[in-house]
């Protein structure tokens, strides 16, 4: 079984949730819905990087104080 984890940026400041998601889209969404709900809004996905040459970990970068990585995790 596989879930995907979620951990940002915002405004600078590192933040980890407690959520696993079903899959990527989920937390792709869930991440740029709690951008909205910090009052940071018109983001989007400026540059994506493959952490370690890991296709199953990526930080999505929006600008110098706003990015997030998602990363695969297999049970």
């Amino acid at each position: 079984m596989n879930y995907y984890t979620l951990e940002a940026v915002i405004k600078g400041k590192e933040v980890k949730f407690n959520k696993a998601f079903v899959s990527r889209k989920d937390a792709i969404d869930f991440a740029f819905n709690y951008y909205s709900k910090q009052l940071i809004y018109g983001l989007e996905v400026s540059d994506e990087y493959q952490i370690a040459g890991n296709k199953h970990n990526i930080e999505y970068v929006c600008n110098d104080s706003n990015r997030f990585r998602i990363s695969r995790v297999t049970l």
